[in-house]
């Protein structure tokens, strides 16, 4: 089988095409025939080493598959050979033709879900953790997305439109302004270009947003604390523009009257509980199941077309999300 590999980290050139044998999978382990596999950040942090739950190298990078169950290992019930089913497995593994995974990476799907649109349920459930786990006991009406012009952004717009919340999107062009508000964004702020601080104050009359996701933070974090109605609250799910310069303590007390609030989320905060983490994707398989959501899919390309994927989404052009296919899907 092709699969895409990386002996050591780097750019988008540590990606390599390589002919492996097709896995055989052990007890407990489904093997599945990919027809669709996402791409995301989370693999730019895979490819690079920064992320924190990387495995040993040489590796298979890919955290998102929709693809067929080729075969049980041992003693496993549940599935049967040719069923769909979605991996999302975030140890890696989905850039191949095959993956064999434990059957706890493996949720299965209703017949009828579209193959490059079951690779964005992971975002979806990603934002649906955002909006319900991560924001419990904000009072949403108002919130504000950075980064919204990616695969968890345009997913989270598209489930505040469906929630019926008005979300104002953080983007760094014109055009990516341009495809929020197409996704359903109520504004936008193009933040190359001006203050996000300023500009959600007059959006919101002075009231400021309710929750605030962030997956950039950066030097200059603490202001975005002065945009938060009343009870607001920050979620963090990354920090690629790297950590704030001022003591944040201080910068929350300093807007005490406000009484803002900041959280850091992951979706490894349910590695202890699988069964919480089974319900929001079940929740989210079925908006999907019901034709409820609208994923903005950028592009499909192929298997070996890996390395131009990255570099799309290194020079930050991708609006939605990548969708790369293997030769035997794409036949």
């Amino acid at each position: 089988m092709k699969a895409i590999r990386i002996d050591a980290p780097g750019g988008p050139e540590v990606l390599q095409t390589v002919d492996c044998p097709i896995p055989q999978p052990a007890a407990g382990e489904v093997l599945v025939k990919a027809a669709s596999i996402g791409v995301g950040k989370p693999d730019v942090l895979f490819r690079t080493g920064a992320y924190r739950w990387l495995p040993p190298l040489p590796a298979i990078p890919g955290a998102e598959m929709m693809g067929h169950v080729a075969a049980l290992g041992p003693g496993l019930e549940g599935l049967s050979v040719g069923q769909p089913v979605l991996v999302y497995s975030l140890k890696g593994g989905c850039y191949a033709e095959y993956n064999a995974v434990p059957a706890s990476a493996v949720t299965a799907l209703p017949a009828g879900i579209d193959p490059d649109l079951a690779v964005t349920i992971p975002n979806y459930q990603v934002a649906h953790a955002l909006l319900t786990e991560a924001a419990r006991g904000a009072r949403t009406r108002w919130i504000y997305i950075n980064g919204a012009a990616g695969g968890i952004g345009s997913a989270v717009i598209d489930l505040c439109r469906l929630r019926g919340l008005a979300v104002i999107a953080g983007a760094s062009s014109a055009a990516k302004c341009a495809f929020a508000l197409s996704q359903g964004a109520t504004h936008a702020i193009d933040y190359s270009q001006e203050s996000v601080v300023d500009r959600v104050l007059a959006l919101t009359g002075g009231q400021g947003v309710d929750l605030s996701l962030d997956h950039l933070i950066g030097p200059t974090f603490t202001d975005t604390l002065g945009m938060l109605a009343p009870f607001g609250l920050v979620v963090s799910f990354n920090m690629l523009a790297g950590w704030p310069e001022q003591d944040l303590f201080r910068a929350m007390r300093a807007h005490l009257p406000r009484s803002p609030a900041v959280r850091c989320f992951t979706m490894h905060s349910y590695d202890a509980d699988p069964a919480t983490r089974q319900r929001l994707m079940q929740e989210t398989i079925d908006l999907f199941a019901r034709g409820s959501v609208q994923p903005a899919i950028f592009r499909r390309m192929g298997l070996g077309e890996a390395r131009a994927a990255h570099e799309l989404l290194d020079a930050r052009a991708v609006l939605g999300k990548l969708v790369l296919k293997p030769d035997t899907a794409r036949a």
